[in-house]
């Protein structure tokens, strides 16, 4: 008999240091399995646990591995739901699910992380990190000019010396810039070789968020803030990226296999974003394999001993070691990941 969902179970978590929240769901199954997906805390945890809870009715007596044919209407949960069942697909199947989804591509995956303050860069490199995203403080007032402009190639100047030549930049604008100001940054970083300038500025204006990428010869990268696969086509029909970032909380796999399918037709990379928690990693990593036009996934290596302590406890098996720049893929059936429940519940919101 195949195996039927049973039940459900959701709570969100809050790192004790960095108070960044994410939610975790358990998906149960008559055959003994259970699933583990994570979703991020948008709008908040309790409104995307509460979203998860409804499905339980939903779902109840389901077959599992119809992983497609769930959808709630709040992408967080979507997103969570999605990595649950995908969780069980592979554990029913006794493969990784990467190899459920056709892959692997790859045998590892380069890594990346955001860098949370000055002393930040070695604690990175020590991890084994070899990519990072440097954030751009915004300018005092709009349109700033050359002085701010400037200001910001002299800290990746500084930030280069410091990590040395092995170590590659992203620059994070957050989507804080003018169309103007990224513009003048785009082109004043030329020469320093970013692997991409990320979400410069608004997406509000589409004919000018492309100019950014078109004029300048720095990558640019956008697509964490869309929600939904027509936000990436109307950025790739517009030639506004050169890598798309799909925020794997609110996406999950299936959803970015397939902006990924989009944006191979034009030629584009994909660098899932990802700021949530350990599950999230193991998801993102199961998804690089399986994506022929995978470049970079992104993953939170919290500055505060506390909150890796913390991640390090709710999760077992999560693979967030990162070797000389990569992370090795899991191997282990489903997304290869426990709840340590008792952990879970110490860290609850």
């Amino acid at each position: 008999m195949p195996a039927v969902i049973t039940d459900l179970t959701a709570q969100g978590v809050r790192e004790p240091v960095s108070r960044r929240e994410y939610v975790l769901v358990e998906v149960r199954t008559d055959s003994g399995l259970t699933g583990v997906g994570e979703g991020a805390a948008q709008p908040d945890a309790a409104t995307v646990v509460a979203a998860l809870q409804e499905q339980r009715k939903t779902l109840a007596g389901r077959d599992p591995t119809a992983y497609e044919m769930v959808r709630p209407a709040l992408p967080a949960a979507r997103a969570a739901l999605n990595m649950a069942l995908l969780d069980i697909t592979g554990q029913l199947a006794r493969a990784p699910v990467y190899e459920v989804l056709g892959g692997p591509t790859r045998f590892k995956a380069r890594a990346a992380t955001t860098l949370v303050d000055a002393s930040s860069l070695e604690t990175a490199r020590a991890a084994g990190f070899r990519a990072l995203l440097a954030p751009v403080e915004p300018p005092a007032w709009r349109n700033s000019g050359q002085a701010w402009v400037r200001g910001v190639r002299r800290r990746l100047e500084e930030l280069r010396r410091a990590a040395g030549d092995e170590v590659d930049f992203i620059l994070d604008c957050g989507g804080s810039l003018t169309p103007g100001d990224a513009q003048m940054l785009a082109r004043e970083v030329e020469s320093f070789h970013l692997l991409w300038l990320e979400e410069p500025c608004p997406t509000v204006n589409l004919q000018a968020a492309a100019k950014i990428s078109q004029e300048s010869a720095t990558p640019v990268g956008f697509g964490r803030g869309a929600r939904s696969n027509a936000e990436f086509q109307d950025l790739l029909r517009l030639d506004a990226i050169d890598v798309l970032r799909p925020d794997i909380g609110l996406h999950g796999i299936s959803q970015i296999r397939k902006a990924a399918a989009l944006a191979e037709t034009y030629y584009v990379a994909v660098a899932p974003f990802h700021r949530g928690g350990p599950v999230a990693t193991a998801a993102a990593l199961h998804l690089a394999a399986s994506l022929p036009n995978f470049f970079l996934q992104e993953a939170p290596w919290p500055a505060a001993e506390a909150d890796r302590r913390m991640r390090a406890e709710i999760v077992s098996g999560a693979p967030e070691t990162v070797r000389d720049g990569y992370f090795l893929l899991p191997t282990a059936p489903g997304l290869g990941v426990h709840l340590n429940a008792e952990a879970v519940r110490r860290y609850r919101v």
